[in-house]
């Protein structure tokens, strides 16, 4: 099938030129013939086995792929894998192939690799690869049919002349149908999306057994939603990837060129998807998902002389932007700032590539330092001529061109870290524009809870919704989010970074949800939060200012205590409030002219759910048309003695003496506009 030209869209020209520019690269075309591998070149694997042999970097996995209970495996692929169970069975499949694989590939593990082979002739038992489907009938690939198409690939090429040719080329067959079509589909209906026939869930296979809850989710826009987020970059990827691997042994024909042709035009729409400066939307998790992928596709295709997109991406910025939303803890030094759905931050795979693509010396330091984890790719890309550099502690306030924004004093355990999340619409998000988060002494002390369900229809989604947030409420209602018929798509919401700074002992910003709150409250003239981080002792004042045009109203900041792990508290008085840690503590103090009162709860959620994210509102007691609260956070060191904190108000303002220790500065916010004024002054 050849695909239409488009020439008005801009993409497909670059698309056209990058064809052109490979065809001046020798192409192989000769069944059987490999010029160099797709994921790797054989002469790296004598380093790469010494690397993992030796390397004290590489202990933790290879401890955890040395310990796979290999008889436990067996077991399931031979009598307990489920062939329609496309949510767990197939993946958990897929993931031990690739697995096996580099094991082998690291250490010449025989078992490993029949286990491996193993794998691969299991998922060639599975009907189809993928629980999507088009048209009713033809698989659309977005993350199993990939993932198994990887790990055939993948498998293949490590393994190499210990699969006999006449399996080898079966495989491959098999592949193509099961995985390389799909993933062409998948792609090509993202790039077209008028010509789809119509996405559905495979009500044959088990998907709903497990998340009964997802039926009802309409897919009608999927080819348009999925076009700039993560479920485009593996089944891009994977096309690149499988039509190499394919082309390699089988030979170049109409299909491979299609195939390469979209894989080519898909990777490349990331340029676009990241912001400029190298940051990405859905969070450090999702971005690793993401960029792990696309590094995957860049390589082969440059390996193989198919087009060169190495440099389609800001990746030292993009390292910047995961060493920038790193929030160390004394429990979990590689936390991260988890804005909207992200959960851990980046591995060490990622942060090692562009290491050796770019030779940024702070990437190996992230890599060996702050990564979660040295994954299963890590050995590949890791180069140990790249010297790692430790990025300098000086306090500083880094914004993104996501308008995401973290202030902080240094990267350490110890440090105040408070982040903010402004900015537009993405994937995954939530409704929490200008919801902060604050970390110091080692404690996340105010927090955005984390990662709730994904199922509309299960009772804690609303804790995606405003109220599930370190953010405002006007009368007790958030921003406009979506209804989560289509998923975790994107919503309207905007806020922005209307100013920001840094003064002598202190940073600050001001950010702009007034767009978001008006789409649900048409009322509201302005929504403002300005954060100012005092860097002489931590502690940060946040000013919350909402002007309704004519009805007056009552306001609430809410702020909830991290107690995911059950060791958290949150407790409330007539003078303020205190969140509790086992290292920490955080104090709170709050004025405005409309009164002031605090209490603390737990949302209205399942009772096992809610007791994890206890919370204080600091509400207004009666209802005005023009509010500025002004809240003083603290937040000392273990069980030291409490801060001080004395807020006065005169006439329109507000002044706040923070004491800690010996130390103490004194805080003037002028209420005179739709954006407060403040001036910090050193107290000696």
């Amino acid at each position: 099938m050849s695909l239409p030209a488009n020439g008005a869209n801009m993409k497909n020209m670059i698309s056209t030129t990058l064809l052109f520019l490979a065809m001046l690269c020798p192409l192989q075309t000769q069944a059987g013939e490999q010029s160099t591998g797709v994921f790797f070149d054989k002469k790296d694997i004598p380093r790469f086995r010494q690397l993992f042999a030796t390397h004290p970097l590489f202990a933790e996995i290879r401890k955890q792929m040395d310990t796979t209970d290999r008889a436990r495996e067996r077991t399931f692929l031979r009598s307990e894998v489920r062939l329609n169970d496309h949510l767990y069975d197939i993946s958990r499949v897929g993931n031990l192939a690739q697995q096996m694989a580099l094991l082998y590939l690291y250490t010449g593990d025989q078992d490993a690799a029949a286990l491996a082979q193993e794998c691969v002739e299991t998922l060639m038992r599975f009907p189809k690869w993928d629980y999507f489907l088009e048209g009713g009938t033809e698989v659309v690939g977005l993350q199993r049919a990939p993932n198994s198409a990887m790990a055939v690939a993948l498998v293949i090429e490590a393994l190499g002349d210990r699969i006999p040719p006449a399996k080898r080329d079966v495989w491959l067959t098999t592949m193509a149908e099961k995985g390389t079509e799909p993933c062409f589909r998948a792609v090509y209906g993202m790039r077209y999306p008028d010509r789809v026939k119509g996405w559905t869930m495979d009500t044959t296979s088990t998907y709903f057994t497990h998340r009964p809850l997802d039926r009802g989710i309409s897919l009608a826009r999927w080819p348009i939603i999925l076009n700039t987020i993560n479920l485009k970059a593996i089944p891009a990827s994977v096309l690149a990837l499988s039509a190499l691997t394919y082309r390699n042994y089988l030979g170049e024909t109409e299909k491979t060129r299609r195939w390469l042709e979209q894989a080519i035009y898909s990777v490349g729409t990331f340029r676009d998807i990241y912001a400029r400066d190298g940051s990405y939307d859905e969070g450090v998790s999702y971005a690793h998902y993401t960029t792990l992928h696309l590094i995957q596709a860049v390589e082969g295709l440059q390996r193989c002389g198919v087009g060169d997109l190495t440099d389609m991406l800001n990746w030292q910025g993009y390292q910047h932007y995961l060493l920038e939303m790193t929030l160390a803890t004394r429990d979990d030094p590689t936390a991260a700032v988890n804005f909207s759905d992200a959960g851990p931050g980046g591995h060490a795979s990622v942060s090692f590539w562009i290491a050796r693509h770019t030779r940024d010396c702070q990437a190996q330091w992230f890599g060996q330092k702050l990564a979660v984890t040295r994954d299963i790719w890590s050995v590949v890309y890791y180069d140990s001529t790249v010297t790692a550099e430790t990025p300098p502690p000086a306090a500083h306030l880094w914004r993104s061109d996501l308008d995401w924004i973290v202030g902080r004093t240094g990267y350490g355990v110890e440090d105040l870290v408070v982040a903010m999340r402004s900015g537009g619409p993405s994937n995954h998000e939530h409704a929490d524009r200008n919801s902060i988060i604050l970390k110091c002494f080692g404690e996340r002390l105010v927090v955005d809870p984390m990662r709730p369900p994904y199922s509309f229809k299960d009772p804690a989604w609303k804790m995606r919704l405003t109220a599930g947030h370190s953010a405002v409420l006007i009368d007790g209602q958030g921003h406009q989010y979506v209804d989560g018929h289509e998923g975790t798509n994107a919503s309207q919401a905007r806020a922005s970074i209307i100013r920001r700074g840094e003064r002598k002992a202190c940073m600050f910003w001001t950010s702009d949800a007034t767009p978001a709150y008006q789409l649900v409250l048409p009322d509201v003239q302005s929504v403002t939060r300005t954060v100012v981080m005092i860097t002489t002792f931590p502690a940060a004042v946040v000013i919350d200012k909402v002007i309704k045009k004519t009805t007056a109203s009552r306001i609430q900041a809410r702020f909830y205590a991290y107690n995911s792990d059950d060791k958290g508290s949150v407790s409330a008085n007539d003078t303020g409030f205190k969140m509790k840690r086992p290292a920490a503590h955080l104090d709170g103090w709050s004025m405005t002219d409309a009164g002031v009162g605090y209490s603390t709860a737990e949302p209205d959620i399942p009772r096992e759910l809610a007791r994890k994210y206890p919370y204080v509102d600091v509400s207004t007691t009666r209802p005005e048309k023009e509010i500025c609260l002004v809240t003083v956070l603290l937040p000392t060191a273990g069980d030291g003695p409490d801060g001080k904190v004395e807020i006065t108000r005169d006439a329109n303002v507000y002044t706040a003496n923070i004491m800690a220790g010996m130390a103490s500065v004194r805080i003037r916010v002028m209420d005179t506009g739709t954006v407060p004024e403040f001036e910090v002054l050193e107290k000696h």
